[in-house]
């Protein structure tokens, strides 16, 4: 069986099943209930952030993996802050404060869509995507972050969470 992806539909960020998407899992094999079960347990892992989309690869009626898609990392700082548009001047301008945690967090959650290959480089990333929307990270402009992570200071952090990575 050649790999198969069916989209999970969702509904105020639940799983909304319908006929057609049960219908389509028991054409594969799948028990839709266990496939329900799974996507809610992603979804809880995410559950603070807004969620773009679901989809369920399906190889074998056995073998499945979630897939769980946040929006792209401008727009899921904007929706987190309940703005539509960053700061006009980002370096006068703030749209909103993420805690150093938040920011590690959401480099773990979008390691695919980054491509970097160290958590630190991939927080690095999140922050001058910060710096130009006019988003500040502890209270301090995300440049001075970026030196501070530069300079170790956010390592026993950035060590706890290596693990995830």
């Amino acid at each position: 069986m050649s790999k198969r992806v069916v989209t999970v539909p969702l509904q105020g960020g639940k799983v909304a099943v319908n006929p057609q998407f049960q219908d389509t899992l028991k054409q594969l094999g799948i028990d839709p209930n266990v496939v329900v079960q799974k996507v809610q347990e992603e979804l809880k892992r995410v559950g603070k952030y807004p969620v773009q989309k679901v989809e369920l690869e399906v190889t074998s009626p056995t073998r499945y993996e979630v897939k769980v898609y946040l929006p792209p990392i401008g727009d899921l700082f904007l929706k987190i802050f309940g703005k539509d548009v960053g700061a006009h001047d980002s370096r006068n301008e703030v749209i909103g404060n993420l805690s150093f945690e938040q920011l590690v967090e959401i480099a773990i959650l979008k390691k695919d869509e980054l491509k970097s290959k160290s958590l630190k480089s991939a927080v690095k990333q999140l922050l001058s995507t910060c710096k130009a929307m006019g988003i500040t990270v502890d209270g301090k402009r995300a440049d001075e972050v970026a030196k501070e992570v530069d300079g170790g200071k956010y390592d026993e952090i950035l060590n706890k969470f290596e693990k995830q990575w």
